[in-house]
């Protein structure tokens, strides 16, 4: 008797423990950092180039394109292999937070190295649905910061899908009660360039690099 009553009790404590443990687990998880090709975590306002993980031809890294018929604003392009891009900035939701996290809402941000010919920003955005294309775009002209319903196609998200490696994902949670897309992102072409665009499936693979440059020396450039 004594034995199963101890039994009981000690069951009572695993099914009492689990749950909060489980979830605990899962909340870490969820906004654990994302981290650079060197294992550090990913800083907020810190350059970084987004290159393909998969070598050859799954191409290089993302960078400004200007579409022939409509060259502004620039869209979110993928130059070939061996090239690393141009570099972004994250900037999260909160504001107070200098870590880019997995499954948080972030502004992405290219660094031009050289002046622009648009005059539109740099920050990535969905674009309206390409009817003749049937996709969604990832361009530029997004807004950065300020969080809500008139942002809603500015903000991003990263998913981890290996160690070092992790997809780009638009799923806003900025705004509650806004309906929103809720979709991978991969690249694909239109026809004249690897560009990037919403998806039902798999997202593409990306590493993160962190720029040897200081962000200020890129700004310099820039100006």
């Amino acid at each position: 008797m004594k034995t199963t009553t101890a039994s009981v009790f000690l069951l009572f404590i695993i099914f009492s423990i689990t749950p909060s443990s489980f979830s605990f687990g899962v909340a870490n998880s969820t906004n654990a950092p994302v981290l650079d090709s060197d294992g550090n975590e990913l800083r907020t306002g810190t350059p970084y180039f987004v290159v393909s993980s998969i070598w050859g031809a799954g191409g290089g890294g993302l960078a400004l394109g200007m579409p022939s018929g409509n060259p502004c604003p620039e869209v979110v392009a993928q130059r070939g292999s061996g090239d690393d891009g141009i570099p972004v900035i994250f900037s999260n939701s909160d504001s107070n937070d200098g870590v880019v996290r997995l499954s948080s809402d972030i502004n992405i941000e290219f660094i031009p190295l050289r002046p622009k010919l648009c005059r539109t920003t740099t920050v990535w955005k969905v674009d309206d649905y390409d009817h003749s294309a049937g996709k969604w775009w990832v361009i530029t002209d997004g807004v950065k910061g300020n969080p809500g319903a008139n942002t809603l196609t500015s903000w991003f998200r990263i998913e981890k899908l290996g160690d070092l490696d992790y997809t780009f994902k638009y799923c806003p949670a900025v705004c509650g009660t806004c309906p929103a897309l809720c979709n991978e992102i991969v690249r694909d072409s239109d026809g004249e360039m690897i560009r990037l665009a919403l998806s039902n499936g798999h997202g593409w693979q990306f590493y993160f690099k962190k720029v040897e440059t200081s962000a200020m020396e890129i700004q310099q450039v820039h100006n």
